[in-house]
């Protein structure tokens, strides 16, 4: 029984001994989560995107770790990453970054005054590659600076690097999906203000005013309301005029059986509308 035991001891080291180890490398702002999804780490500030590649007026900031489905979509022949189960569309370069190559020693600074360290290294010497993400910074010494790691502060000189040489995003990708609902459900995630209430609004037409917009009540976090229009236009720019938060593309929701709106950087939708536009 010993020799039995012993010997079936020494198969399973044997075993072991000529079983390969599988060794499992992720990059650091990226992780594989459950289906299509896939988590990655923000290193840039980003602009949220709609389907049709309009600025949401929605900020991303950096080291925030977020779900985006795996494969790109296009938009107007540009690559975006979805955010998984979000009509929200971030350009990759502010996640995955793009390889430059290093055209001059160069110094990594936290500051424009102040060098510190990126991987143990002080300097980046001619001819290396490095990894940059989103677009250039410009400091308080009049020049452009991109950001190479983080979350500690790491940049390099932008005059010290070449343009793009590669993008780090998988070239895979599919067209952006355009079924547009006729309604849908949105749910109230205030980010137009910093107080925890979205304004709600109508437009008062007997008014002299230039700006129609009126707030007649606001609601908190987590309201729902069932939603027939998206507007962009005149009465979205009032909107975004009575409460002194324009982003660029700003856009009302309609809820459905009132004379109310609701701005659209405030609430998450469950499916999309067709961006209509209003200049009445």
């Amino acid at each position: 029984m010993m020799k039995k035991n012993k010997i079936a001891l020494i198969s399973a080291a044997a075993l072991i001994a000529v079983t390969p180890l599988t060794v499992w490398t992720t990059q650091p702002n990226e992780v594989q989560a459950a289906g299509t999804s896939i988590r990655k780490t923000i290193m840039h500030t980003a602009i949220g995107y709609d389907t049709n590649g309009r600025n949401s007026g929605i900020k991303l900031y950096p080291y925030k770790v977020i779900n985006v489905d795996q494969i790109p979509v296009r938009i107007n022949d540009q690559q975006y990453y979805k955010v998984t189960g979000k009509y929200l569309y971030i350009k990759p370069t502010n996640i995955d970054g793009v390889t430059r190559k290093i055209t001059h020693n160069t110094y990594i600074y936290s500051s424009s005054t102040k060098r510190t360290f990126f991987n143990g290294r002080r300097k980046l010497n001619k001819g290396e590659t490095i990894t940059t993400y989103g677009s250039s910074y410009k400091f308080k010494d009049g020049k452009s600076y991109f950001r190479i790691g983080g979350p500690s502060k790491q940049y390099v000189k932008a005059a010290n690097l070449s343009s793009v040489i590669k993008s780090n995003t998988a070239s895979g990708s599919t067209d952006v999906n355009r079924h547009y609902a006729k309604e849908t459900i949105v749910t109230v995630h205030v980010r137009s203000t910093y107080k925890k209430t979205a304004p709600i609004f109508t437009f008062d037409e007997n008014t002299t005013a230039e700006n129609k917009a009126v707030i007649v009540k606001r609601v908190p976090n987590g309201t729902k309301f069932t939603v027939d229009r998206l507007e962009y236009g005149k009465r979205a720019d009032m909107v975004a005029a009575k409460i002194a938060s324009f982003n660029g593309n700003q856009a009302i929701y309609h809820i459905k059986g009132t004379n109310n709106w609701i701005y659209s950087i405030d609430v998450d939708p469950e499916k999309q509308l067709l961006e209509q536009y209003y200049n009445k």
